[in-house]
């Protein structure tokens, strides 16, 4: 047996990584709906409160697409993956450990909207903004290592899918600190900034050409 033959029997299959990975993306979509509470005790405003409660609805979808996303993009990624190595496997914990963040912020936003002034919505935003920005740091760090380990690929042209979708992950360490300045001017517009962005990139996994699938 040669001694590739002894390295590649030691590398964990890719869909071990998956799974755990799966179990931390569940926990963390879980544990945004905490944060949706009944109204007080009110009796006749019942639908009111229910209303002023709103921004912290959009926190929940905005968390909720963005861990979404992740999740998409993570299982389009290790399609491409047999196996994994230690590197692989810190980048992935890297990225796991920035998605775990999102109910932090998601909190801070509802509580900021529907209790702070404006300037408490701000910080709020910017620190929604902050963990957001870190998640295509995250990702390109990920990414780059599956460039650069074609021999953990199923196929080794994958390596081209990662350098291409590193490159696209521009888009959020763009509008992330453009979103976060919106927030001083109009805290509810970066809000619902915070929604729309993670469509984007759930929408290049479900529009995606059959041929950028399998490359």
């Amino acid at each position: 047996m040669t001694d590739q033959d002894v390295q590649a029997r030691r590398l964990p299959e890719s869909t071990r990584v998956e799974a755990f990975s799966d179990g931390v993306f569940a926990i963390a979509l879980t544990l945004l709906v905490l944060d949706l509470h009944a109204p007080g005790d009110s009796p006749g405003r019942f639908a009111s409160a229910l209303l002023h409660q709103w921004p912290a609805y959009v926190a929940y979808v905005a968390a909720f697409l963005n861990i979404a996303a992740i999740w998409i993009n993570h299982h389009d990624l290790f399609t491409r993956v047999r196996r994994v190595d230690a590197r692989l496997i810190c980048a992935n914990l890297l990225l796991l450990l920035v998605t775990a963040l999102f109910p932090w912020p998601a909190s801070v936003i509802s509580a900021a909207v529907q209790h702070g002034d404006r300037s408490d919505q701000a910080a709020a935003m910017v620190l929604y903004a902050a963990v957001g920005f870190l998640v295509p740091l995250a990702w390109d760090v990920l990414y780059l290592c599956v460039a650069r380990s074609p021999h953990l690929l199923s196929d080794p042209a994958g390596a081209a899918f990662a350098r291409k979708a590193a490159r696209r992950s521009v888009v959020s360490v763009v509008l992330y600190p453009a979103a976060a300045a919106l927030a001083f001017v109009e805290p509810v517009a970066a809000l619902v900034a915070f929604a729309v962005l993670p469509m984007f990139f759930i929408a290049t996994v479900l529009f995606a050409s059959p041929d950028a699938q399998t490359a």
